[in-house]
């Protein structure tokens, strides 16, 4: 705090630094002696103290135009305390906001979350924002199976383990602890890679909302990083197996043996299958185009969300122009119009995937075949396609792949290659002889004599 001071308004100046005389004549003593020349006058002290009053007049006139100011120079404007008011709350917010950036800091190096909601806004606990986020993101945008399966590894797992906590309370630290009890109990790293997207994807729209500043479930993939084999999970049927399959369903559950025959001969999936239509079959050209599925009793989009054209054999288009002309003089003979689906149950109505799931196993049991999924005759149509020789990009086409290396990744060991022979040269004598480097003569030189 600066102030204007002038030396001989300090009480203590002339007894220290003045002459004994001038100081006890200050002092009310009676003293006299002769100025010195470096002593003002009269007439000098006092102007120079009018002076001063002047200044100090002139501040405090200042000091009350301008409060605003951070001026501390006038007494009067410190002794009011508002400009310390008004210092102390702007200093308040100054390190509020050093506070705050801070903790952001800190959030985005660790990946621990930090609740930026309001003083009378209530943070909602983990179980009350993923319940609205699934009702409404995830039931609202996903596939009916999508937001089915959330839904159930959200209830089974995530909200046992955090779900009476504020959204704010779970860290990074409680995320691996989750992973290494999943881990101990026995689930595959796959299995708690689908557990955990839902609960990284509502915390990513929490981020959004503006409740957290950073996502506890971000980077954790190498936690949940599966190094299985893709080519694990598939278990496609043979071509034995398959003639077996359809000579059992021709015989003993005829509804389903059109079903099943395109299944094996388009590779369309299960959904894809229940929600097929009359109007999408082009018998002329001998395709299918697929646009729709069914899934929990719900239409849906395809698996890519794009219409596709399959190709069918003759025999499968042999068999559904049959099973068209049929429907058609059953609906006259009713007096009713004919469903617009092409494969319906025995009571005339659409599949229902646990349903038709259900009868596929029973299937299998009559036929005395291995168990398997049905979606494994969407992989047994893609090995019989690479068997027969087909280009993996037609493979590709045909199953709907969003690219040519999901193809590859999960089916490249079926397609045949020449590459073998390669490894039978290595056994083949005229390829050894052939291959060997040849051994050059020794030539002995003896001295004095040219080589």
């Amino acid at each position: 705090v600066e102030q204007d001071y002038h030396l001989s308004d300090c009480p203590n100046f002339r007894s220290h630094f003045c002459t004994p005389s001038i100081a006890a004549k200050d002092n009310g003593g009676s003293q006299t002696h002769k100025r010195m020349p470096w002593e003002p006058t009269q007439e000098e002290e006092e102007a120079e103290k009018r002076a001063t009053q002047k200044n100090i007049e002139r501040d405090q006139e200042s000091s009350k135009q301008h409060a605003w100011q951070a001026n501390i120079r006038s007494s009067k404007l410190i002794s009011d305390g508002w400009y310390l008011r008004r210092l102390s709350l702007a200093w308040g917010r100054l390190r509020g906001q050093a506070r705050l950036s801070a903790r952001l800091k800190w959030a985005d190096a660790s990946g621990e979350p930090v609740a930026l909601s309001q003083a009378d806004q209530k943070m909602p606990t983990l179980a009350e924002h993923l319940r609205e986020w699934l009702s409404t993101y995830a039931e609202v945008h996903c596939k009916p199976t999508t937001a089915a399966g959330y839904r159930l590894w959200l209830q089974n797992y995530i909200i046992p383990a955090f779900g009476s906590g504020a959204l704010h309370e779970v860290t990074r630290a409680d995320i691996k602890k989750l992973i290494a009890q999943l881990v101990g109990r026995g689930l595959k790293k796959h299995t708690i890679h689908n557990i955990l997207t839902p609960l990284k994807e509502a915390y990513n729209h929490a981020m959004d909302e503006g409740l957290v500043t950073s996502n506890p479930v971000a980077r954790t993939g190498r936690l949940t990083r599966c190094r299985e084999d893709r080519r694990t999970h598939i278990m496609p049927l043979t071509a034995d197996e398959v003639r077996t399959l359809l000579q059992a369903a021709h015989e003993k559950a005829p509804s389903v043996h059109s079903l099943l025959l395109c299944a094996v001969r388009t590779g369309l999936r299960q959904g894809e299958l229940i929600g097929l239509q009359w109007s999408d079959i082009d018998f002329r050209g001998g395709f299918i185009e697929v646009r729709r599925a069914v899934a929990m009793r719900r239409l849906s989009t395809t698996k890519s969300h794009k219409i596709r054209r399959v190709d069918m054999t003759p025999k499968l288009t042999e068999v559904l122009k049959q099973l068209k002309v049929t429907r058609e003089l059953e609906a006259a003979i009713a007096g009713q119009l004919m469903q617009e689906w092409v494969f319906v149950t025995p009571s005339d109505t659409r599949w229902d995937d646990s349903n038709l799931r259900l009868v596929f196993y029973r299937l299998l049991e009559r036929a005395g075949l291995r168990h398997v999924r049905f979606h494994d005759l969407h992989h047994t149509y893609a090995s019989l396609m690479a068997e027969a020789g087909a280009p993996p990009k037609y493979v590709q086409d045909q199953l709907g792949h969003s690219s040519i290396q999901v193809t590859m990744d999960i089916y490249s060991h079926l397609f045949p290659t020449g590459n073998r022979e390669w490894v039978k040269r290595l056994d083949d004598p005229c390829s050894e002889d052939n291959s060997a480097p040849q051994a050059h003569p020794v030539v002995i030189v003896e001295s004095g004599e040219a080589a």
